[in-house]
């Protein structure tokens, strides 16, 4: 077995003392150019890594949050995932990935996995159950929401104004002379759901044009082959609107689906808006317009949420980020 390189080992190799070592190493007091680049060179010329059980016991800190999420094949959630990896690197913490593939058992299960791995903090899209748990463990866990929120929790969160991103969608539609507007959601009370129907009602009822119950579309779960079953079986017992309002990208590509097999063209006999962006949308003959949420970003904005509730958790004061959302119009419309 190799042996464990020592601030001594380093010392030695470096020619100044391990008090100069420990100060380069922890950065807590200035050292001279020149004997920082000796330590430098021997820290390369010896492998050496620092022992994180060690500086986990003297700091009281793992240097790792848990990222838990619905579903990581989705482009979006990964976009996210990428965001938290990013700032998290950048203050140093390494970050363990947990799907729940919006399974709420799954969920309290990576929850306790990751209370029991001892995690400084966790990033979380909640599934919109295990309500009561996630609120206790706010209290003693530094806790940031993304996507969507745990109802009655003061527990911070970034999202983005889904009710004017549906609204957006929609009222794109109405402005290109669209009077029939369904829209396809998932069968659920998930605040992003509920947020964007919303937006597609007000949408409506501010042009004037009343809502009509028979232009709900309700798939019975997430995944594009659920909602291109439920749009397939609406176009077949009722008559075709003239247009469509997908409330998130999978439900996009099951609608998409749907059109294809009914042999209907976009836009001359059907128009498309979906929630959420795909690079495959812009690829698409023609390209789908969407409302763009910024993934990223908002993988970024909670890590720096979690960051500052990790260093201060007794000052820190939950907020609720919100941000925009983008309009992208293709030819769908």
């Amino acid at each position: 077995m190799a042996k464990n390189v020592t601030i001594q080992d380093i010392s030695r190799e470096s020619g100044v003392s391990p008090s100069t070592v420990s100060r380069v190493l922890t950065g807590n007091a200035p050292v001279t150019h020149g004997k920082r680049e000796a330590v430098e060179q021997a820290i390369k010329n010896l492998n050496y890594r620092p022992s994180h059980v060690a500086r986990s016991l003297k700091t009281q800190t793992t240097f790792s949050v848990g990222l838990l999420l619905n579903g990581i094949t989705n482009p979006f959630y990964s976009a996210v995932a990428c965001g938290v990896e990013k700032e998290a690197n950048r203050h140093g913490y390494s970050l363990i990935l947990c799907n729940n593939n919006e399974n709420t058992d799954r969920e309290l299960q990576y929850l306790q996995v990751l209370q029991d791995k001892q995690v400084d903090g966790i990033i979380l899209g909640p599934t919109g159950q295990n309500t009561d748990y996630i609120r206790t463990l706010a209290k003693t866990t530094p806790l940031v929401q993304v996507d969507r929120q745990v109802d009655g929790a003061d527990i911070a969160a970034v999202v983005v104004d889904n009710q004017e991103g549906g609204y957006k969608a929609t009222r794109l539609l109405i402005d290109s002379g669209h009077r029939r507007i369904a829209i396809l959601k998932w069968k659920t009370n998930i605040a992003t759901m509920v947020q964007r129907y919303a937006g597609y009602e007000r949408a409506l009822l501010k042009s004037g044009i009343p809502v009509d119950p028979s232009l709900i579309i309700d798939a019975s779960g997430y995944t594009s082959e659920l909602a291109s079953a439920a749009v397939s079986q609406y176009f077949a017992n009722n008559p075709n609107p003239t247009a469509i309002v997908a409330a998130n990208n999978q439900l996009g590509l099951g609608v998409l689906d749907a059109i294809r097999k009914a042999g209907l063209r976009i836009p001359d006999d059907i128009a498309l808006v979906v929630f959420d962006d795909l690079t495959t949308f812009s690829l698409f003959t023609p390209p789908i317009s969407v409302v763009k949420q910024p993934a990223t970003a908002i993988g970024e904005r909670a890590m720096q949420l979690l960051m500052k509730q990790m260093k201060a958790p007794n000052e820190f004061e939950p907020e609720i980020v919100v941000l925009p959302t983008e309009l992208i119009v293709r030819e769908s419309v």
